[in-house]
C-alpha cells in the first residue's frame, strides 16, 4: 500500500528535472559525472536495450578488462523495459521508459573506493539531505540480485511503501563450476567488486509531488494535451489514485460501465504518454521499425499508441506530444532527428490503418475453421497482422464467440521477439593458453614469416607467431602454406581462440617444428581492398543518406563483397550512382587508412558508441580503424593504408532484405575491374550476336526487344485467326447417340492449344483430329460423352471420365476413325 498518495515526502514537490539535478549536484564533489549511454546498447550483442545504468559497464568493466570511465561516476541513464508493458496505464506506477540515476564504485585489489557501508550512507544523506526526507520513512529490504552474468547482495530502499532504489554489491560472475547458488544458478568470484546503485528518477519526483499515478508526476503537460485533444471523458484523478493505492489493475473496476469506460479512456490517455516518450528514446537512436528485434519493439510501441489514439478518438499529432517530451528531456535528448521521426510515424500509422482492415478480414476467416481463438492465435495475429488483442475480441464477440486475453500479452510477444542465449556447441575444442603474436597488425605487407609451433593436435597447430589472418568481423581467413621437412603444407582454416591463433593444416605438423609460413598475396590483397571499401561505402551512405544508416552486418569476400545497413527505403539507382561517384571522388583524394590501438573509454569518447557498427570485440583495447574525413569504426581486419589503393568500386546490387534493412552486394579494385570486362565481354557478344551497330546498345536492345513483342503480337493474333477459322468451319457428325463438331487436319502446336482453351470456353462437343500429331482430343462438357467416344475409337474400357481427354493413334488407327467420323 502506498501512503505517499496526497501526503508526499521531501521538503518541497519536485519534478524530473530538479531531481535529475539534485542528484548529480549532490554527487559531483566526489563523483565524475558520465554522460548518459544511448538506449539501443550498441557496445552490447546480448541485449536489445538498456534496462539499467549497469548495462553501459557490462560486460568489459564488470569482467576486469576495461577500466570504468569514471571511479567512482555518477550519471542519469535512460532506460526502457517492455517486461511491464501491459501494466503501463493500469496499476499507474509502470512505465516503459525511465532514467536510472546510480553512482557506482568499483573496488579492484589494491585499489578500494567505497563498499557497502559508504554506499548505504550515501544513499540515506541524499535522500534526507538533497530531497528532504525524513529519515525515519526511509527503510531497506535486503534481498539477493543477479542480472547480466553478474550476481550479488541487494538492498531495496523503500519510502511509504515506494520503492525508489535498489543497492546492490555486486561481487559474483555466471559460473557453471562456481560455489554460489542464486536463483538456481552457479557463481563464483568476480575479480573485483562493484557497487550498483540503481535510483528510479521518475519515483522519486513521484514520491515529492504525491499525484495519483506516476505519469501525473512525469508528464501532466501531455496528459492535459491528450485530454483536450480527445473526443471522450476521462475519470477524474481520485478515482485512479484508489487504483494505484490498491495496487490492481482491471480488477479493480466493479461500480458501473460508465465509471469501467471512464477509467478505460483514461489508462489509454496514459498509454499514449508513456509510450511516445519511449519513442523519443527510440527515434533518437535512428530505430527503424520492423519485425525483428529492437525495431519489432518499437512497432509495438507505436501499434499500441494507433490503437489507444482509436480508442479515445484521438484528433492530435503524436509528434506534437513527442515535442513536448523532447523539452522535457532537453538534459538528456540533443540533436533529435525530427523528419525521419515524422517519417517512421506517418509510415506505421499507414501500415497500421491497413493491417486493421486486412486483419478483421483474417479473423474472419479464423472464426469460420475454428470455434474459438486461443493465445497462440491472437500472438499470430498481432505478428502477422498487427491486430490488436482487444479488437479480436470485439470481432469474434459480434460473432458470439469469447476470447480470452492474457494480462500480460504484449509482455508475451515482447518476450517472442528477445534475444536468446546462444546454445553452446557440441565438441568444443579446448586449446593451452598461448598468445601468438599477430604480425598482420604490424605490418599488413608481411607475406613470409618464420614461426615455432607451440602446440599440435592432430592437424591443428598454434604458433607463437603468425600473419595468418583468423576469420572474423566478417573477413575471411588468409590461406597459404608452411614449409614443414622441405615441403609445403596447405592452410586450410585459421581461427582466434583467446590469444591463440589455430591453423588447420591438410597434414600434421609436429610440437617444437620451426616453419616458414607463406600467405596468398592475391587473396590477401583483394580482401583488403574490400575490407577498406566496406568502410568507405558505409561512411560514403551515412554522409548522402544520413544519420540513419548503421551497419546491420557484412561479409568480405574475394571476388564480391556485401554490408548491410539500416535504412527505411530501397536505394534508388540515382542512389547506388551518387554513392559510386563519391566513393571515386575519395578514392581520386588518396585519404589516407590509420589503424590504432586506443584505450576503450579514451575511444568511445572521442568517437562514440558508432565504433561497434562492425562487431564488439572483448579487451582491454579498441582497435581503431579510420578513413580520414569519412569513417572511423572499431574493426580487428586488414586494410590498405590509404583509399587510392583501392582502385575502383562497383556496386553489383542494392536490394531490401527486410523491413528497414538494404543489402548493397559490391566488388573493388582487381575484382571490379574483372567484373567490368566480364560484364563489357557480354554486351560485345550480344552486340555481335544481334548485329546491333549503334553505339548506345541499350537502344538497340530495347529496339529489338519491342520488335520483339510486336512479332509476339501478331504471332498471337495469327494463332487466334487460325484457331477460330478450324472452329467455324468444323463440321457435325452423329457418332453413337451423340453429335458432334468434327476438325480435321494438320495443326500447329501453338494453333492446337488455343484452340482447345476457346472450344472448353464454348462447352461445346469437338472431336479434333490432328493429321500431324497422330492424336485424336475429345470435348465435351459432360465427361462421360468423352468416355463413350474414347472407348469407340481406342476400344479401351478404362478411359477416365473428363471434359477433355486426347489420345496418341498409330496410322492405322488413325485412318479407321476418320471413316467412322465420315
Amino acid at each position: 500500500m502506498y501512503s505517499f498518495i496526497g501526503n508526499p515526502a521531501g521538503k518541497k514537490s519536485m519534478n524530473v528535472n530538479m531531481v535529475r539535478e539534485s542528484f548529480l549536484g549532490f554527487f559531483s564533489d566526489t563523483h565524475k559525472i558520465i554522460k548518459p549511454y544511448p538506449i539501443v546498447p550498441r557496445w552490447r550483442e546480448d541485449v536489445l536495450l538498456v534496462n539499467a545504468s549497469i548495462y553501459d559497464f557490462q560486460p568489459h568493466v564488470t569482467s576486469g578488462l576495461v577500466k570504468p570511465p569514471g571511479n567512482p561516476l555518477v550519471m542519469s541513464q535512460p532506460c526502457i523495459r517492455m517486461d511491464d508493458v501491459d501494466s503501463v496505464g493500469f496499476t499507474g506506477r509502470h512505465l516503459t521508459s525511465f532514467e536510472m540515476l546510480c553512482h557506482d564504485s568499483f573496488n579492484y585489489s589494491g585499489n578500494h573506493v567505497y563498499w557497502k557501508n559508504e554506499t548505504v550512507s550515501y544513499c540515506f544523506n541524499f535522500f534526507t539531505r538533497a530531497i528532504g526526507i525524513d529519515g525515519k520513512l526511509i527503510s531497506f529490504k535486503e534481498k539477493p540480485w543477479s542480472g547480466g552474468g553478474n550476481a550479488g547482495a541487494a538492498l531495496e530502499v523503500f519510502v511509504k511503501g515506494l520503492e525508489l532504489a535498489t543497492l546492490v554489491f555486486m561481487d559474483l560472475k555466471v559460473d557453471p563450476e562456481g560455489q554460489f547458488d542464486v536463483d538456481g544458478e552457479k557463481y563464483s568470484k568476480m575479480p573485483l567488486e562493484v557497487v550498483d546503485t540503481g535510483y528510479g528518477l521518475e519515483r522519486i519526483a513521484w514520491v515529492t509531488m504525491g499525484s495519483s499515478t506516476v505519469y501525473d508526476a512525469v508528464f501532466p503537460d501531455v496528459i492535459k494535451f491528450v485530454k483536450e485533444h480527445s473526443g471522450v471523458n476521462f475519470a477524474d484523478s481520485e478515482e485512479m489514485a484508489k487504483v494505484t493505492i490498491s495496487g490492481v489493475s482491471e480488477t479493480y473496476l466493479s461500480q458501473s460501465a460508465e465509471s469501467d469506460d471512464l477509467i478505460r479512456y483514461l489508462r489509454n490517455a496514459y498509454i499514449i504518454s508513456d509510450h511516445s516518450r519511449s519513442l523519443v528514446h527510440l527515434l533518437k537512436d535512428y530505430v527503424i521499425p520492423s519485425n525483428v528485434k529492437v525495431g519489432y519493439l518499437e512497432r509495438m510501441l507505436l501499434r499500441r499508441i494507433f490503437r489507444a489514439a482509436d480508442i479515445i478518438n484521438f484528433t492530435g499529432n503524436i509528434m506534437d506530444i513527442m515535442k513536448m517530451h523532447i523539452a522535457a528531456l532537453s538534459g538528456i535528448i540533443e540533436d533529435f532527428p525530427y523528419q525521419f521521426a515524422e517519417d517512421v510515424i506517418a509510415g506505421e500509422r499507414e501500415k497500421f490503418q491497413k493491417n486493421i482492415v486486412e486483419g478483421k478480414a483474417e479473423v474472419l476467416r479464423l472464426l469460420k475453421k475454428k470455434k474459438g481463438i486461443e493465445n497462440e492465435d491472437l500472438q499470430l495475429l498481432y505478428d502477422s497482422s498487427g491486430m490488436p488483442p482487444d479488437l479480436v475480441r470485439e470481432i469474434a464477440s459480434s460473432q458470439n464467440v469469447t476470447v480470452e486475453i492474457p494480462k500480460d500479452f504484449h509482455s508475451l510477444i515482447a518476450a517472442r521477439h528477445k534475444i536468446g542465449q546462444k546454445s553452446g556447441e557440441g565438441n568444443i575444442e579446448i586449446y593451452p593458453e598461448i598468445k601468438t603474436r599477430p604480425l598482420y597488425y604490424d605490418d599488413t605487407h608481411i607475406y613470409d614469416f618464420n614461426a615455432l609451433v607451440l602446440f599440435s593436435s592432430k592437424n591443428k597447430i598454434i604458433p607463437n607467431q603468425t600473419a595468418f589472418y583468423p576469420t572474423g568481423g566478417g573477413q575471411p581467413n588468409d590461406l597459404g602454406y608452411f614449409v614443414y621437412k622441405g615441403r609445403n603444407v596447405q592452410v586450410t582454416n585459421v581461427e582466434k581462440k583467446g590469444e591463440a591463433i589455430v591453423h588447420t593444416l591438410e597434414s600434421p605438423v609436429d610440437k617444437g617444428s620451426r616453419i616458414i609460413g607463406h600467405i596468398d598475396i592475391e587473396r590477401r590483397r583483394r580482401l583488403m581492398v574490400h575490407h577498406s571499401s566496406t568502410h568507405l561505402i558505409l561512411g560514403v551512405m551515412r554522409e548522402y543518406l544520413g544519420e540513419q544508416v548503421w551497419q546491420a552486418g557484412a561479409q568480405k569476400g574475394v571476388e564480391s563483397s556485401r554490408i548491410d545497413i539500416s535504412y527505411n527505403r530501397k536505394l534508388t539507382d540515382e542512389d547506388i550512382s551518387e554513392i559510386e561517384k563519391r566513393c571515386l571522388k575519395a578514392i581520386m583524394e588518396n585519404r589516407k587508412i590509420k589503424a590504432s590501438f586506443m584505450d576503450w573509454n579514451k575511444a568511445t569518447e572521442k568517437y562514440g558508441f558508432r565504433l561497434f557498427e562492425g562487431g564488439v570485440p572483448l579487451s582491454s583495447k579498441l582497435r581503431v580503424v579510420e578513413i580520414e574525413g569519412i569513417d572511423i569504426e572499431g574493426c580487428g581486419g586488414t586494410h590498405l593504408s590509404n583509399t587510392g589503393e583501392i582502385g575502383i568500386i562497383k556496386i553489383i546490387s542494392a536490394e531490401s532484405i527486410q523491413e528497414g534493412i538494404q543489402r548493397i552486394i559490391f566488388c573493388a579494385g582487381k575484382s571490379a575491374l574483372d567484373y567490368i570486362q566480364a560484364n563489357y565481354s557480354q554486351l560485345d557478344q550480344i552486340r555481335k550476336a544481334t548485329r546491333i551497330t549503334s553505339e548506345d546498345i541499350s537502344q538497340g536492345v530495347q529496339k529489338l526487344a519491342q520488335e520483339n513483342i510486336d512479332l509476339r503480337k501478331k504471332l498471337e493474333l495469327y494463332i487466334k485467326t487460325q484457331a477460330e477459322s478450324l472452329y467455324e468451319s468444323s463440321v457435325e457428325s452423329t457418332i453413337g447417340q451423340h453429335r458432334w463438331n468434327i476438325i480435321k487436319g494438320n495443326i500447329e502446336q501453338e494453333v492446337y492449344q488455343f484452340l482447345i482453351k476457346y472450344i472448353m470456353s464454348k462447352n461445346s462437343n469437338f472431336v479434333i483430329m490432328n493429321e500431324e500429331a497422330l492424336t485424336c482430343s475429345v470435348i465435351s462438357s459432360d465427361p462421360s460423352m468423352v468416355k463413350e467416344l474414347l472407348n469407340i475409337v481406342s476400344h479401351e474400357s478404362q478411359v477416365k471420365p473428363s471434359r477433355f481427354s486426347k489420345i496418341e493413334l498409330n496410322r492405322d488407327q488413325f485412318a479407321e476413325f476418320l471413316k467412322i467420323l465420315k
